[in-house]
């Protein structure tokens, strides 16, 4: 019988692969590589996340069809694969997302929210490392996005605390794995800030493209291309010159 965890995954390859159907419709294979790029990065990073939690006995998975190092199931490289994949969809189409709320005032409210929590934690002796470096990315992923993304993005990272919330709670009740010292909301909130920090790194990739195609960048190339074209034909003439002259 499949655990809880595996079938989550395989409700998120589903999701995954219908996010790139799209792509692979219209044989955007630059978007493809797009989806594996941020997904490998997400996986990657909950790996080493993952890696260190279990390893120092943090916490503790006790259902895998396959268990890492004997420590990490296999699912959760597919699961956050799956995940990038997702949020970077749902970026591509932010814009369409109406939002009656302004920015600040949710990225205020989330402050407040997450120095609660933190005082509380320090107060039980029980605080996350990684909480102070998630207010980091959240802090500098709001700093540095665009006023078009950011209330969606907002939005969007408060809807991953509460799947992973909610996911958490189901897969703890389960059986599925156990926090050594508890579960901790800091937990979701972390998530949460990690998503803000994905999702300016994918506005970062934007502005890329954007300078990449715009025209003075291909003109440019395009300059480039003709000399070298030019400069390799010099070069094979020049052989066959002395090849030429020496057999002659």
């Amino acid at each position: 019988m499949l655990g809880y965890l595996t079938i989550l995954t395989l409700f998120a390859i589903a999701l995954t692969a219908m996010a790139m159907f799209s792509s692979f419709r219209k044989k955007d294979f630059r978007e493809i590589s797009k989806y594996c790029v941020i997904g490998l990065l997400v996986a990657f990073v909950d790996f080493i996340v993952e890696y260190l939690g279990t390893s120092t006995g943090h916490w503790i998975y006790d259902e895998s069809v396959y268990f890492i190092f004997n420590l990490i199931p296999i699912e959760l490289v597919f699961l956050f694969f799956s995940g990038g994949v997702i949020i970077r969809f749902i970026f591509l189409n932010i814009n369409k997302i109406k939002i009656p709320v302004k920015a600040n005032a949710i990225f205020y409210v989330l402050i407040l929210i997450t120095f609660l929590m933190y005082v509380r934690e320090l107060y039980q002796d029980s605080t996350s490392s990684l909480l102070p470096f998630a207010i980091m990315v959240g802090l500098w992923a709001v700093s540095n996005m665009s006023d078009e993304n950011k209330d969606a993005s907002l939005v969007l990272a408060i809807l991953a605390s509460i799947t992973d919330l909610i996911f958490e709670i189901i897969l703890i009740s389960k059986g599925s794995y156990a926090y050594k010292g508890g579960f901790s909301f800091s937990i979701p909130i972390i998530y949460g800030l990690l998503t803000l920090g994905v999702l300016a790194v994918m506005e970062k990739t934007h502005k890329l493209d954007e300078f990449l195609d715009s025209v003075f960048v291909k003109n440019l190339l395009k300059l480039f291309g003709v000399y070298r074209e030019k400069y390799v034909q010099k070069i094979v003439e020049a052989k066959e010159k002395i090849k030429y002259n020496f057999f002659k």
